[in-house]
């Protein structure tokens, strides 16, 4: 696996990783910001490694907040397109820091905590969830999604949300028995599933 890894071109490099990124989600269900930057020293066109690389970009687009393409000449840290890149690079931080910065609502937090401390089953359905939630968090159902991606960001559950998720999804509370059952189906060693087994 490593000797693949040392064999991809930084092309395949990048769409490695925005493959990666697109495949996830933020806690606020909001597309995972991206900027590139790529680093040169004197004699590479700008313009035609921009072009190169906007195709390769442009599966991407609804699946990824691609904020900036930057190539910089890294031999002249005082010239003005670096000076533009930090300017602009600090306000996109600041933004980030200001998103992450926003206030947890307290029946999260109880959900949290209950599905931590109670004893609860490895698995739920979303309706069975859902229930729970309002029950012990006073938790409303509109606000059911925006709570399992939070929990699901702070690796407390998983859920596998996307178009084709229904009430009858699952959401995995136990992750070491998560785990352990999808070690078992890799080693090959779980022969027969229970009829109850949701994997």
């Amino acid at each position: 696996e490593q000797q693949a890894l040392r064999a991809m071109t930084n092309r395949q490099h990048l769409n490695l990783w925005l493959s990666t990124l697109s495949a996830m989600e933020t806690e606020s269900g909001k597309r995972p910001i991206v900027v590139i930057i790529g680093t040169f020293a004197l004699g590479v066109d700008i313009i035609a490694a921009e072009e190169n690389l906007r195709p390769l970009l442009k599966p991407f687009k609804n699946s990824l907040d691609i904020r900036g393409l930057y190539f910089l000449d890294n031999s002249n840290p005082t010239s003005k397109e670096m000076f533009n890149f930090r300017n602009g690079f600090a306000d996109l931080i600041q933004e980030c820091v200001d998103n992450v910065s926003q206030e947890t609502p307290l029946s999260f937090l109880k959900s949290e905590w209950a599905i931590q401390n109670c004893g609860l089953p490895p698995f739920l359905s979303v309706s069975e969830f859902s229930r729970l939630a309002e029950e012990v968090a006073e938790v409303q159902r509109p606000h059911v999604g925006s709570l399992l991606r939070y929990l699901h960001h702070h690796n407390v559950v998983r859920f596998f949300h996307g178009k084709s998720s229904t009430p009858d999804s699952l959401v995995y509370l136990g992750l070491p028995w998560l785990l352990e059952k999808v070690c078992e189906l890799l080693s090959c060693t779980l022969k027969r599933p229970p009829p109850d087994c949701p994997l």
